[in-house]
C-alpha cells in the first residue's frame, strides 16, 4: 500500500471552494501530499467563432479568460498554502475537458484525482461519466453534501476463483481503499456479491449441488482475501442477487459515505454491447465514489486513443 504523494483536484465551474476542494485539502494535510488545483474550462463562444477570428484576437481572448480565472484560483491556493499545504495551481483551456484532464494526469501522474459530483438528487455531470470510464488514475467523486472525509467506506470486490486466478484489480482496489481509510480514519468494509442462477426453478434444482459447491468456494476465497489484507470478519458482507441492485441496497441500508469500485478498460463498442454493472449502480448512487482502474488500464487506453495528440492540444493553447 503506497503513500499518497500527489493529489489533483479537478475544478470545472466556480465556486471552486466546495466539498471536492475541501476533501482534497484535508487529505493533503493528513498525508503530506502535494496538492494540485487545476481548472479545466473554456468559453464556448470563442470556440464557436474561432475560425472566423483572427489568430491574434482568439489568442488574446483565451489569454484573458485564463488570466482572470488564474487570479482567483491563485487566491484559493494561497489560502491553502498559508495553512502549511504544498499547493500548485493552473488554469487550462479545455474545450474537451475529459481529454484535457487525462492528458494532464498523464503528465502529473497523481495518486488520486478528486472531482465534484453534484449533491442530493443531482445527476452526475458528463465530465464525471467520461472520467469514470476513461481516466487511468484513481478517481474520487465527491458530492456537494458530503462530510469532510468519509467515515464508513465499502469496497466492492469480486474474488470469484481468486485462488486460481489472482486479479490485480482486486489488489489495486483494496490497496487504494485501505490507503484512503487510513488517512481518513474511516471504517473499511468489504462487500462481495456471490454468483446466482438467473433461471427457472427446474433448472435451479438441477444445478443446486454444483451451485452450493461454487458458493462455498467463493466464500472461502472472500474470507481468505480479507484475512490477507487484515480486514476483520465483522466488516465482511456477502450479498446475493444482481450485482448492481444488491450492492445499491446494501450501501443504502449501511449508511456508507463512499463506495470503492474497480474497473477494467472497455472500448466504446464493448460498453455499448455489454453495459457495465458499475454504470448501472452509479446512476442512482447517493454516496461518494472511489473508482480504481486495473493496472494495465493506461496501456489499454493508449491503444484506442491518441493520447499524444491530446497532450499536444493541451500544450499548444496559451
Amino acid at each position: 500500500m503506497s503513500a499518497l504523494g500527489r493529489i489533483l483536484v479537478v475544478l470545472e465551474q466556480e465556486p471552486w471552494h466546495g466539498a471536492a476542494l475541501r476533501r482534497g485539502a484535508e487529505l493533503a494535510r493528513r498525508s503530506g501530499a502535494e496538492l494540485h488545483l487545476c481548472v479545466f474550462d473554456h468559453e464556448p463562444m470563442v470556440e464557436a467563432y474561432g475560425d472566423d477570428l483572427e489568430p491574434g484576437i482568439r489568442k488574446a481572448a483565451i489569454t484573458q479568460f485564463i488570466d482572470e480565472r488564474m487570479r482567483r484560483l491563485a487566491a484559493e491556493a494561497a489560502a491553502l498554502a498559508d495553512r502549511g499545504l504544498r499547493v500548485e495551481c493552473d488554469v487550462l483551456w479545455a474545450p474537451r475537458p475529459h481529454r484535457a484532464v487525462i492528458a494532464r494526469c498523464m503528465a502529473l501522474q497523481p495518486d488520486l484525482v478528486i472531482l465534484a459530483a453534484g449533491g442530493g438528487d443531482e445527476a452526475l455531470r458528463p465530465l464525471a461519466w467520461k472520467l469514470l470510464r476513461l481516466l487511468p488514475s484513481d478517481l474520487m467523486l465527491v458530492r456537494g453534501d458530503s462530510p469532510l472525509l468519509p467515515r464508513r467506506m465499502v469496497a466492492a470486490v469480486d474474488v470469484c476463483n481468486s485462488r486460481l486466478h489472482p486479479t490485480p484489480l482486486n489488489d489495486a482496489l483494496v490497496g487504494s481503499a485501505l490507503r484512503l481509510s487510513r488517512y481518513a480514519d474511516a471504517e473499511l468494509h468489504l462487500a462481495h456479491v456471490v454468483p446466482f442462477i438467473p433461471a427457472g426453478e427446474l433448472v435451479a434444482r438441477s444445478l443446486r449441488r454444483d451451485y452450493e459447491l461454487r458458493i462455498a468456494a467463493d466464500l472461502e476465497s472472500f474470507r481468505s482475501f480479507a484475512t490477507q489484507r487484515q480486514v476483520p470478519p465483522d466488516r465482511l458482507h456477502t450479498l446475493s442477487g444482481a450485482a448492481d441492485t444488491s450492492l445499491a441496497a446494501f450501501l443504502a441500508r449501511s449508511d456508507a459515505d463512499l463506495v470503492a469500485l474497480g474497473s477494467v478498460y472497455r472500448s466504446a463498442w464493448d460498453r455499448f454491447m455489454m453495459g457495465s454493472t458499475a454504470e448501472g449502480l452509479l446512476a442512482g448512487l447517493r454516496c461518494d465514489v472511489l473508482m480504481v482502474k486495473e493496472p494495465e488500464f493506461a496501456s489499454a487506453l493508449a491503444r484506442h486513443a491518441d493520447l499524444a495528440r491530446w497532450q499536444r492540444a493541451l500544450e499548444q493553447e496559451p
